[in-house]
């Protein structure tokens, strides 16, 4: 079942807490989980937290690499492994072996420590560790799962021996918490089903992604798409098919896709094929921070076209910036999207995003930017996602004494 979580007791004391997740922000590559990296500082504004966060690195000098920070109070060690092998037929198994060690050597350098929970983050196998380290501690674990792999759509949760150890890991901990409701049906779908299973959302920083002050009027809308471009995920191309359409009979526009991922350039090569040319759609490349909320402080609405998306924290961040949203029935825009704040596509095809975008066109103007900052401001600030946590945090370690 999914339950309603109460606010915890402000005065409750703060929580040892460690994180081991698969997907952490590091210096290979900054963008991966930093939904997980905000929901760690928002928890350490009132608990203490630690992240051991392990990544493959050929270009590390030594085997292993520890990186020790505290970032925003959160202390971290990244633990970096030189992949590869001068014998190409060993290599998956020296990276298998180097990866099973540096999570060893990661626990190990925090050493003497004491938590009170263990949060694993994105099955399956960096779930294995935190339920390792929560029999070391003898303390128990929770899940929180992010990725998409669960969708129909999507398709790549397949494999025996992953569903087998999946489940069984699934089974040993103390919860299951999920970014949305779509998520738990799709995981309830593929046969994963935990008694104690949380809805707790994304955080977005509602303090730093503000409606702009004074927003000037502009004779040709801005329609901003913001992805890891992948497009069997987020449909960029149906998206640039309804743009080409739209072209032909309207002029009044400009298209602002940010972002890169593995589908950059075939977007990029697909939108010349539909005759979009790059004075009308501009391709920006990765895009973080000030650039970023600049973006959406200067746009006049954003489409989302996702086949399907386990949460959607573009469509969040766009909204705390008073933009107006258009976006299929995907992850959590159904639950905040509504008449005062945007249009949801019914179905992700070309006709459908072409209507809703067109009538989008048509109203933009008349939205109001603080009015839709409020519908959601307060749903995913940092107080209101710890609050939800330390929650369930006291519900489970209260189980725990019970048991």
């Amino acid at each position: 079942m999914i339950d309603a979580i109460p606010e915890p007791d402000k005065q409750d004391q703060g929580l040892r807490i460690l994180f081991v997740p698969r997907w952490y922000p590091n210096r290979c590559d900054p963008m991966p989980g930093l939904f997980i990296q905000r929901q760690a500082e928002a928890l350490a504004k009132r608990h203490s937290v630690q992240v051991i966060s392990v990544h493959p690195d050929p270009s590390c000098l030594t085997a292993y690499e520890l990186v020790h920070s505290v970032e925003n109070t959160v202390k971290t060690c990244r633990v970096y492994y030189r992949t590869g092998s001068k014998l190409p037929v060993l290599s998956k198994l020296v990276n298998f072996f180097r990866y099973i060690k540096a999570h060893h050597l990661g626990y190990t350098s925090l050493e003497p420590f004491k938590v009170d929970i263990i949060h694993g983050h994105i099955l399956t196998r960096e779930i294995f560790f935190a339920w390792f380290m929560s029999r070391k501690q003898k303390q128990p674990y929770l899940i929180s799962e992010h990725w998409s792999r669960y969708f129909p759509e999507n398709g790549t949760y397949k494999g025996l021996i992953r569903k087998w150890l999946t489940e069984s890991l699934l089974k040993k901990s103390s919860g299951l918490i999920v970014v949305s409701d779509s998520l738990a049906e799709a995981m309830k779908s593929s046969g994963l089903v935990h008694p104690n299973t949380f809805v707790v959302p994304n955080v977005a920083d509602s303090s730093a992604f503000l409606p702009p002050q004074n927003k000037p009027v502009v004779k040709q809308a801005v329609i901003l798409h913001v992805s890891c471009f992948d497009d069997k995920s987020k449909n960029i191309s149906g998206f640039l098919e309804a743009i080409a359409e739209l072209a032909l009979r309207r002029n009044d526009f400009k298209v602002v896709l940010a972002g890169e991922g593995p589908d950059h350039m075939a977007m990029r090569d697909y939108a010349l094929r539909l005759g979009l040319n790059e004075q009308s759609v501009v391709f920006t490349g990765l895009v973080q921070n000030a650039e970023l909320l600049g973006l959406y402080q200067s746009s006049s609405f954003l489409v989302q076209t996702s086949r399907y998306e386990t949460f959607g924290t573009v469509v969040i961040e766009a909204l705390c910036c008073g933009l107006p949203v258009v976006s299929t029935n995907t992850g959590v825009a159904a639950a905040v999207i509504n008449e005062s704040n945007g249009i949801i596509i019914r179905k992700p095809n070309t006709p459908e995003i072409v209507m809703a975008i067109e009538k989008m066109l048509n109203n933009y103007f008349t939205f109001e930017g603080n009015k839709i900052h409020k519908t959601v401001a307060h749903m995913f600030s940092d107080e209101m996602i710890c609050g939800k946590l330390t929650a369930i945090y006291d519900e489970i370690k209260t189980q725990c004494l019970k048991d």
